[in-house]
């Protein structure tokens, strides 16, 4: 589910990112510098899931160690399809089977694998670990051929034991010719404090997803409110030190910049300057930090930028025109790791703020397919 979500993000950004501001052309030539051992490159140890199970690369960006080491069931198919990690209850994840899925709680060193939920037929993705860890949110889908609970959003105690429907997916209303309102449910972001969590809501037989809001005290999906011609993008989002907004794409058709949704009125109000594209929002401090998304001749140009609170863009590094798939910015806003495409695959690298040159991080020949920082390791 993570994987669909972020494709869907990057294949219609690049249909149409023509409406962008002019940034600098980036130089044709790439310049990357390879980690050296001991030396602290990452401002915190770095976890991917990569080949079907989860690796740990440690803050000098070239120390790798496989956490897990879970069986291949099906030639051909990772072991591992998803995960999460919490900083105290450690690592959950997703292993596929031919029977049916298994929901694995897991140390944060990948210690102590234990099979929290499974039951034949049953497809899990999408987990979450709820803010306090007592929970594991995610998305279930029923292959038996009689079915014994809707497809939907679930939980289940960290524990394990039964799943518990949140909200189930709609009902088809014409088998023939669905409605575009008829939606499948999946977690996406709790805020820190556990009061809201953002849905990835799926156009079930389209192309189309959004981020609502769901509340545990109402039980209830809520819609940002966004001016007419205006549309939420799933990917990436985060909420604001305070709890109280959540921080999302929002745009027209022809690509989204950064908006502010607050999480009681639902009201949704533009961060990033009018006619910027971007991806990947973050804050640190008061600064707006994205990533700016420009097309340039036949391809795009990707730019880390910061909006000052008075409006003032600044050009963080040097534009790139490898396409990232998976961005994320480190905890301490320092810059970015990213997996981008290239000519012969992907790369694994990490962006810093400034001049320097991006870093090529470990990974194989499959590539990485989902990243979470872990702790800022404490200074000396």
């Amino acid at each position: 589910m993570r994987h669909l979500l972020r494709f869907m993000l990057f294949s219609a950004m690049l249909t149409a990112c023509s409406a962008a501001p002019s940034l600098p052309t980036p130089s044709p030539v790439i310049e990357l510098t390879r980690p050296t051992p001991g030396m602290r490159t990452l401002p915190a140890p770095l976890y991917v899931l990569d080949r079907g199970q989860i690796a740990l690369i440690e803050a000098d960006g070239a120390t790798r160690r496989q956490l897990t080491r879970e069986r291949i069931e099906m030639e051909g198919i990772p072991p591992i399809s998803d995960a999460d990690l919490h900083p105290t209850a450690g690592l959950v994840y997703v292993v596929g089977a031919a029977k049916g899925d298994r929901l694995v709680r897991a140390a944060l060193d990948g210690s102590n694998p234990q099979v929290i939920y499974f039951a034949e037929g049953h497809q899990l993705s999408a987990v979450r670990w709820s803010p306090d860890g007592q929970y594991i949110y995610l998305r279930f889908q029923n292959n038996r051929e009689v079915r014994d609970l809707p497809d939907g959003l679930y939980r289940l105690p960290s524990t394990g034991g039964a799943l518990e429907l949140l909200r189930a997916d709609d009902l088809v209303d014409d088998p023939l010719n669905p409605s575009r309102s008829i939606r499948s449910y999946a977690p996406f972001l709790w805020d820190p404090a556990g009061d809201t969590l953002l849905v990835a809501s799926l156009a079930t037989f389209y192309d189309d997803c959004e981020l609502v809001f769901w509340q545990p005290q109402s039980n209830t999906l809520r819609r940002p409110l966004a001016p007419d011609g205006m549309y939420g993008w799933c990917g990436e989002a985060i909420w604001r030190n305070d709890h109280r907004a959540a921080v999302m794409l929002i745009g027209p058709p022809e690509g989204p910049g950064v908006w502010q949704v607050d999480a009681q009125t639902m009201q949704a109000t533009r961060l990033s300057a009018d006619g910027v594209l971007a991806r990947a929002p973050f804050f640190n401090g008061t600064d707006l930090l994205f990533v700016a998304v420009e097309r340039q001749g036949d391809g795009f140009t990707f730019t880390l930028t910061r909006q000052s609170a008075d409006g003032m863009l600044t050009k963080l590094r040097a534009p790139f025109r490898e396409t990232p798939l998976l961005i994320r910015w480190a905890p301490d806003g320092s810059g970015i790791v990213a997996l981008v495409r290239t000519d012969t695959g992907t790369s694994l690298r990490w962006y810093p703020i400034g001049d320097r040159p991006p870093v090529e991080l470990p990974q194989t020949e499959s590539g990485v397919t989902w990243l979470m920082w872990g702790s800022i390791p404490p200074k000396g």
